[in-house]
């Protein structure tokens, strides 16, 4: 049994760096996959509208996941170039509009309809393949490189890389929330022009950790030890411009919260944040005590109630009240950004009063 084991997990190991290698050799010279907006051969119903209804479960995490996916997306220097071609999100303003859009599509995925084609889901995965389109046309012109599909499933990485591959590391264990979160996702990445070979969801959760796994280790931590002064930059923007959202974000609390995630040395919090089989450095500084007073505080106050207290159903009720009336704000009353960019640019829409998706703006003068 334990041999059997052991080599079913030496097969999965082969086949995770075999999707890699794939996908950072090929998969960076193809661009979206030209597909139809059909639902694909595979598609599970059932799976994935429980994969929707976890969202209201595990709302507060999923989002902060998201938001540490966010960061480290910005790591990748392929995105990184794109995002600052177009100008998407290089200010507090332009992130601020950029970061909220995102959300509200999620939204879209995890709230509306899949059956009904008519719905906001379908408005939504419509918008943003071709606001995709428009952003990798750009980028291609001012020769920044198209969005490829190594591109994609990265970015895909960072909607649910974390919240999947790190769910034992705040006592999430709950097989149906990862065998349904990573179908839906994988369902979704398909719809948003991802080949099924470059998809980071496989079949399974059994097909799909490898892949999250390996993605995480070998491009992410890679990526995440050696930041940029671009990367802090474009990080800075997006928590600025979050901040109206949230205005308990921090700068270098979040980036610490995002290197943690991925195991990069030195940001590492509890003695289980060692990967298995690693002794910790004694010689390795540690990164939280290069934080102030108040990111410290941050970064224990997340921790304590993300690893300790998340698993208590009360407790994962309250801080996902708190998330869903900070999106009713976003939504209809942007109180913050009201404050600091005028009414007009404080509200941020998707959708047009008749259901139709709005193009996407980058900026005042665009």
């Amino acid at each position: 049994m334990q041999a059997k084991k052991s080599e079913d997990m030496a097969d999965s190991k082969v086949e995770a760096q075999a999707y890699l290698d794939n996908l950072l050799n090929n998969g960076s010279q193809e661009g979206d996959s030209g597909s139809e907006l059909e639902l694909p051969s595979w598609y599970d119903e059932q799976l994935f509208k429980r994969g929707q209804a976890y969202f209201s479960k595990y709302r507060f995490v999923m989002t902060s996941g998201m938001l540490a996916g966010l960061i480290a997306v910005l790591a990748v220097p392929s995105i990184l170039r794109v995002l600052v071609c177009t100008r998407q999100s290089s200010n507090s303003f332009t992130a601020y509009r950029r970061y909220v859009r995102t959300t509200f599509h999620t939204h879209a995925w995890y709230y509306y309809s899949i059956e009904d084609r008519s719905s906001k889901f379908w408005t939504s995965i419509a918008a943003v393949r071709k606001a995709h389109s428009r952003s990798s046309h750009v980028s291609g012109r001012r020769g920044a490189g198209q969005i490829t599909q190594k591109d994609l499933a990265l970015t895909q990485f960072g909607f649910i890389g974390f919240i999947t591959v790190g769910a034992h590391r705040i006592q999430l264990y709950d097989p149906d929330f990862l065998e349904a979160t990573c179908h839906m996702w994988r369902v979704i990445g398909y719809l948003l022009g991802i080949k099924d070979e470059y998809n980071i969801c496989g079949r399974n959760w059994a097909e799909s950790r490898p892949r999250l796994e390996i993605v995480m280790h070998k491009v992410y931590k890679p990526a995440l030890s050696s930041t940029t002064d671009e990367f802090y930059r474009m990080t800075e923007a997006l928590i600025h411009g979050l901040w109206h959202v949230n205005t308990m974000l921090s700068v270098k609390a979040n980036i610490f919260f995002t290197k943690r995630l991925a195991y990069v040395k030195g940001y590492e919090y509890f003695s289980f944040d060692h990967l298995v089989g690693e002794e910790r450095d004694p010689k390795q500084k540690s990164c939280y005590y290069d934080l102030g007073f108040w990111d410290r505080f941050i970064v224990s106050y997340g921790l304590f109630i993300v690893t300790y207290l998340h698993k208590y159903a009360f407790v994962r009720w309250y801080f996902n009240f708190r998330v869903w009336l900070m999106d009713l704000f976003t939504y209809y009353l942007p109180y913050v950004a009201i404050w600091k960019f005028g009414i007009k640019w404080a509200y941020v829409s998707i959708f047009k009063s008749g259901g139709k998706a709005l193009e996407l703006e980058l900026t005042k003068d665009d």
